[in-house]
């Protein structure tokens, strides 16, 4: 069997929304949450400092900083600078009474939805544009120009903005909340990135913000001074050119900075990189107890897991339910034969069928603007060409 890191994380068995969590030792118990092949971590060469990547990620991860030890008793802190061991280890991820209070776990459960309706709306719009601005209009990773590339969500658009509210408000460590977002299309929540590594983006491909909570510039990039701001592209699955845009790109490569508060709060970069790490080494175990105990938190309002499981169009109809009958009532028989067709029809159809359903509607939009337009014009000159 290949050797493995196995890393465990205390939760707590039960969690009060909007209160200070209980951090009494009875309320919590130790999860094996990551799996770390020794023989891939070797490949990848995240860190000069692989104890260091690997604090780093179980941080991001259970959202809450601490520090890793080979016993659960014992506050054993590893020593950051080792090499990796030759054999199997479990390690411990040891967080204060402070730091449990405000622990907020990365969703495990939430697979990025990396291409969004192509639907034309004014917020998206807004959105390319901004962040096309802002990025100096090429890929900050390639420099592919724009007819390559995508304002690409960091948190997908599909979370919405009662999502982004909420895990930047939790994850805030800045004592003037300038890292927190409220707007899911936020200029903020983008990268303008070219199309081949947008797909990727938290399954096999995330960005390092460094310096962080466990490490240094210089643990990523011995050349780089400790303290340097710097934004790292780091592949999962090395064997796929494509990953880092299919342009030569290897993985350690620093994508271009804007030095502007537009730029994405670092806790945005965690939650990707978060995600990519659990896509990769989660641990099952750690994706049921986080899913039974902190649901509600990943989805304010109930409307994500409606849009997750049947599509936005379900979403839509089951908020226009709540708005109607108000938050408490459950659906009727009504409001249950109106989403059958919905739930019997096989998902990547009904996405089929309402993609062509707007771009039929967008056409028709279109075409009416531009009868709209002649029609104005047409005015205009035979008000000019009258005697």
């Amino acid at each position: 069997m290949p050797a493995t890191i196995q890393v465990y994380a205390s939760f707590p068995r039960a969690v009060a929304l909007g209160a200070d969590l209980d951090v009494s030792p009875s309320n919590w118990h130790w999860i094996h949450c990551l799996t770390l092949p020794l023989e891939t971590l070797t490949a990848l060469q995240f860190s000069q400092r692989p104890y260091k990547w690997i604090r780093y990620s179980i941080g991001i991860v259970v959202g809450a900083e601490g520090d890793l030890s080979s016993s659960q008793d014992i506050f054993d802190v590893v020593d950051y600078n080792a090499s990796l061991p030759t054999e199997s280890t479990i390690l411990y991820y040891h967080t204060s009474i402070e730091e449990r209070q405000r622990m907020f776990p990365a969703d495990p459960n939430s697979e990025r939805t990396n291409i969004t309706s192509s639907v034309a709306t004014t917020r998206r719009a807004h959105f390319r544009g901004d962040v096309e601005r802002r990025d100096g209009g090429t890929c900050v990773l390639t420099n592919a120009i724009p007819r390559y590339c995508d304002a690409v969500h960091l948190l997908a658009h599909s979370k919405g903005d009662a999502y982004i509210t909420t895990y930047t408000q939790r994850r805030s460590r800045d004592p003037a909340g300038e890292d927190i977002v409220l707007d899911i299309d936020s200029v903020r929540n983008g990268l303008f990135l070219n199309k081949f590594t947008h797909v990727a983006l938290g399954s096999d491909l995330a960005f390092l913000m460094t310096p962080n909570f466990a490490m240094t510039t210089s643990d990523v990039d011995p050349t780089a001074p400790p303290t340097e701001r710097k934004c790292t592209a780091h592949a999962f699955n090395l064997g796929d050119p494509f990953v880092l845009g299919g342009f030569g790109t290897p993985s350690g490569t620093s994508i271009r900075i804007s030095d502007t508060p537009e730029w994405p709060p670092a806790i945005i970069f965690d939650a990707v990189y978060a995600s990519t790490v659990l896509h990769h080494f989660g641990n099952q175990t750690l994706r049921d107890e986080v899913t039974a105990t902190w649901r509600d938190a990943f989805d304010p309002g109930g409307v994500m897991a409606a849009e997750q499981a049947g599509g936005k169009e379900v979403t839509d109809e089951r908020v226009r339910f709540n708005v109607r009958k108000g938050p408490e009532s459950g659906p009727d028989l009504l409001d249950m034969l109106t989403i059958l067709p919905y739930i019997l029809v096989p998902r990547e159809e009904r996405l089929a069928v309402m993609r062509e359903v707007q771009q039929k509607a967008q056409e028709k939009a279109q075409a009416a603007e531009q009868t709209r337009v002649r029609e104005k014009v047409d005015t205009w000159m035979k008000q000019v060409n009258a005697p």
